[in-house]
């Protein structure tokens, strides 16, 4: 429908009138074309595009340029067929080349009232251009396929008269009489059958039969013929000596470097051939980014191609006091040679007087830093010789066909590149580690590069690595890029001039945390606003480029922008305020993660707190365990600044923080993640003591003792949690307690220290227990069964091991998968191996949709074990290969584990040297861990393998 409409606004309600079926509404429409309006803005975004779709008054408008529409060239083309009627050829090429756009039935399967008739709209046109070009051949005679053709329209149109019309006048041209007379026969016997008359039929069957001499001559008319009333250029007369040429470019820079696409895509839009219009190429991007330069770059390689004259102005868009149209026309007419007595008063009678000074004339006119569209319009010149050229610090969207560029920092290469032009290729060579990080801290905009380049050129001795080190501080930075008339700082603070209160307190309390990138939901938070809200303020911020919208709801600052919110902020937001927006931010995240963990282990939430800490915000909801797990993921850096925020400001609770931290943990596997999630977790445990969050240094040190454990540091990981355990007293951390001791056993389990194992995990069930908790007493007693069965207790172990399955199961979660891997396990051990390797099949399945590669190496591990159990050395392999990928994204003792798997089942295959080379790298990883046991056990297996002779 917006396509149908382009450039006008469709209010939310018309569009859910249209485009859903009026049998078969959906409950809330107007939400869902919400949704459909910000998915078509995702995928917009893939092209670069998402400014074509604008929120205007609760609807949408779609600004494309109509010759972007294939309907729209449609219906142009066979416009210039109708006015080309004395020229046949001309016109009957005009509608093949409109016919050529129309490919199978349009708009084809989409529902509502909307789509229904535009469809039997535009088959119509389509039909009636068919109709007009097959009336061409007929009249031309040239093109052998006609009466194919002809007879293929008839087919599809049985009732359409003017399609048999010309295929009986075809075969009557071809002198085949009989054949023309079968036509007719076969249309009045349909016609009549249906109760019609054929009057057009009827009367060339007439013409025909009493050989009407004018129909070997006649010319097929292709339909109505309109032509467009078009006013014709002045008449200048052939001597231009009186007109002048307008030369008012600005100077290039002489060391303009970098942007070549962006060049060659203006150059491509302001040169393309027959344009029909007047071409428009708009030009924004935020202050800085070298928008002004880029256009009087091409303004001037585009010279010859406008030899009419090159007009600019100043449009001081981003000033207090923004050039005024009708002022802007005076400047453009006199340039134009317009004496100040003919330039009428009148805005309307001097935008006139413009467009007729301009017809006819090739000019590049240069608008440079635009306020909006409505300040433009007027300037626009009518004729399609002309072209324009305008830069804007906003998206200026309601530019009527306007070809648009965004203009992003520079890439990283062409920011060294302009560093280089600016100061010397000796400098940036000799320190290029320093060249690197100047562009970096500048955040790859050109002003800023300028800058840092202006005052490196200034003092030929300072060495690059001294502005370098002086621009890491970001208090400081904005004041470093300052050098005599140039500085960053004031170009910003135009852009933030304009802004009302609240688009500038969105603008700082989005710079504050340290999150590259924030979703719409906890932006909302933040704001403390509703969502819709924060949509509608913050994509106005992102119309005037003050904040990227990478992906749908997703919203972010250029650095230097980001440093310059959180100054202001420092001098307009009190500490209070900032402490209160942080306090949102980390109520939503632990609200949200804590739902992300119900989701993925499929318990409630009370199930899964170790500490007791509420939050007044609901969080984000999810539906599905990859849903949940992708989020968590996608949402570390924003977690990792609120925690460590928290840890610095005594305003937000720690427990909060810490909990936060267990979420996480409980949820994200891999090494990164682990790292991330410890270093989180130690930061919390030494910022509680300091505050008496007695609760918050339990947790964390817990948490922090079982990412220890997950990196392999396992002697660390033992000191920490015992550290952790005498913290856990108290009836109100029983549930932390257990988990404690449930970590402690798998330690020794992992340490193969069994009979050690067994206490702490018997005790963790227990408590598990006395709590109701049944999914974590499963897991408990999962771990207890396999440290039995490794001490021999077969009949202990199965039985803890069903139960452990029976209390994890059921619905699909990362618990229910556990389960089943710890129950395959045990069942491997008890010697059931084809319920054990149906269990871990299983399990392996969901733990790859989870996204979870610790799970799915030892998953992988464990069928290959059960394999070489089997005697199917061959299956072995293949499992034990296809676990080393996500093994070695782990390391640690997962990928020893699976290595000396493989090299065993190698070696029962007779593949000693890859055996070989398997073991010893198995061996190497259990001795950087410390895992002696491991270590030796290898060490033992490969002795095997050098003492066995040869096959």
């Amino acid at each position: 429908m917006l396509l149908a409409h382009p450039g006008r606004p469709l209010t939310a309600a018309r569009l859910a009138e249209g485009i859903f079926d009026e049998d078969n509404p959906p409950t809330r429409p107007k939400s869902v074309v919400a949704t459909h309006a910000y998915r078509l803005r995702r995928a917009l975004r893939d092209h670069h595009a998402e400014h074509l779709l604008v929120t205007v008054n609760g609807g949408y408008r779609l600004d494309v340029p109509a010759e972007s529409l294939d309907s729209v060239v449609f219906e142009r083309l066979v416009a210039q067929a109708q006015e080309s009627a004395t020229d046949r050829a001309r016109a009957r090429d005009l509608l093949t080349r409109a016919l050529s756009l129309h490919r199978g039935e349009p708009l084809a399967g989409l529902p509502g009232s909307h789509a229904v008739e535009l469809r039997r709209h535009l088959a119509e046109r389509r039909v009636a251009a068919l109709e007009a070009r097959l009336a061409l051949d007929v009249d031309l005679g040239d093109n052998p396929s006609c009466l194919v053709e002809l007879d293929q329209a008839v087919f599809a149109h049985p009732f359409r008269e003017r399609f048999r019309a010309l295929l009986m006048l075809e075969y009557h041209l071809a002198d085949r009489p009989a054949e023309a007379r079968a036509v007719y026969a076969d249309a009045r016997r349909d016609y009549h059958a249906e109760g019609l008359d054929c009057p057009e039929l009827d009367a060339l069957h007439a013409r025909i039969r009493r050989a009407d001499p004018t129909l070997a001559t006649a010319t097929r008319p292709a339909g109505r013929l309109v032509a467009p009333h078009e006013r014709p250029a002045p008449d200048r007369g052939t001597d231009s000596s009186h007109v002048p040429v307008p030369e008012q470019l600005p100077t290039p820079l002489a060391d303009f470097t970098g942007r070549q696409g962006a060049v060659a895509e203006l150059t491509a839009a302001l040169t393309r051939p027959d344009p029909g219009a007047v071409v428009i190429s708009a030009v924004n991007g935020i202050g800085g980014a070298g928008k002004t330069s880029l256009a009087v770059h091409v303004a001037h390689l585009l010279r010859a191609r406008f030899p009419d004259g090159r007009l600019h102005l100043d449009l001081r868009g981003t000033q207090a006091d923004p050039l005024d149209p009708a002022e802007a026309l005076g400047l453009l007419l006199a340039a134009l040679g317009v004496a100040d007595r003919e330039i009428p008063a009148c805005p309307g009678e001097r935008a006139a007087l413009y467009r007729t000074t301009v017809a006819g004339r090739r000019l590049l006119v240069l608008l440079d830093d635009a306020a909006s569209t409505e300040q433009i319009a007027p300037l626009l010149p009518g004729a399609p010789t002309c072209a324009v050229l305008v830069t804007s610090r906003v998206w200026l969207t309601g530019l009527p066909g306007a070809h648009h560029l965004h203009l992003d920092a520079m890439e990283p290469a062409e920011a060294l590149d302009l560093l280089t032009a600016a100061t010397s290729r000796a400098r940036t060579e000799a320190e290029p580690e320093a060249a690197t990080a100047i562009v970096t801290a500048c955040g790859l905009l050109p002003l800023a590069i300028r800058v840092a380049a202006s005052r490196l050129s200034a003092d030929p001795a300072q060495g690059l690595a001294g502005l370098a080190c002086a621009l890491t501080d970001e208090r400081t930075r904005l004041a470093e890029l300052t050098h005599h008339h140039l500085a960053v700082e004031p170009v910003l603070a135009l852009s933030y001039a304009r802004l009302n209160p609240e688009q500038a307190r969105a603008l700082r309390l989005l710079a504050l945390p340290e999150a590259p990138v924030l979703a719409l939901d906890p932006a909302a938070a933040l704001l403390d606003r509703s969502q819709e809200c924060t949509r509608a303020l913050l994509e106005t911020l992102v119309d005037l480029n003050l904040l990227n919208s990478p992906a749908a709801d997703r919203y972010g600052l250029h650095d230097l922008l980001r440093v310059f919110a959180r100054r202001r902020s420092t001098g307009e937001d009190t500490p209070q305020e900032v402490s209160a927006a942080y306090a949102r931010l980390l109520a939503f995240c632990l609200a949200t993660a804590r739902n992300a963990e119900a989701t993925a282990h499929h318990v409630e939430h009370d199930r899964r707190s170790l500490i007791t800490t509420e939050t007044a915000a609901p969080g984000r909801t999810f539906e599905t365990v990859e849903e949940a797990t992708a989020w968590l993921r996608d949402q570390t850096g924003l977690h990792q600044a609120v925690i460590r925020r928290a840890c610095q400001d005594p305003a937000l609770p720690l427990a909060q923080a810490a909990d936060l931290t267990d979420k996480m943990g409980s949820i994200l596997f891999g090494h990164d993640y682990v790292t991330t999630v410890g270093e989180l977790a130690a930061r919390v445990a030494a910022a509680a003591p300091a505050r008496g969050e007695r609760d918050a240094e339990a947790l964390a040190r817990s948490v922090r003792g079982s990412m220890l454990w997950h990196a392999g540091s396992y002697a660390a990981a033992g000191r920490e949690l015992r550290r952790c355990l005498p913290l856990c007293e108290g009836a109100a951390l029983r549930r932390l307690r257990a988990n404690v001791l449930q970590l402690l056993g798998a330690n020794a389990r992992v340490l193969r220290d069994f009979e050690a194992a067994i206490c702490p995990l018997e005790e963790a069930a227990s408590l598990f227990h006395r709590l109701d908790d049944e999914t974590a007493e499963g897991l408990a007693l999962g771990e207890l069964g396999y440290v039995q069965a490794r001490c021999g207790h077969l009949s202990q172990a199965r039985t803890a091991g069903e139960r452990c399955a029976e209390l994890t199961g059921g619905e699909v979660s990362i618990s229910s998968s556990v389960g089943s891997y710890y129950l395959a396990r045990i069942l491997h051990l008890c010697g059931d191996l084809t319920r054990a390797l149906e269990r871990a099949e299983a399990a392996l399945a969901r733990f790859r949709s989870f996204g979870m590669p610790a799970f799915q190496a030892a998953t992988g591990g464990l069928i290959a074990r059960i394999h070489l159990t089997a005697g199917r050395p061959t299956d072995a392999v293949r499992a034990a290969e296809e676990a080393l990928a996500p093994a070695h994204r782990v390391g640690g003792m997962l990928e020893g584990t699976v290595l000396r798997t493989l090299g065993q089942a190698l070696a029962a295959l007779g593949h000693r040297s890859r055996a070989g080379a398997c073991l010893g790298q198995a061996r190497e990883h259990f001795r950087r861990l410390d895992l002696d046991a491991d270590a030796a056990e290898t060490e033992r297996l490969l002795g095997v393998l050098i003492e066995c002779p040869s096959p």
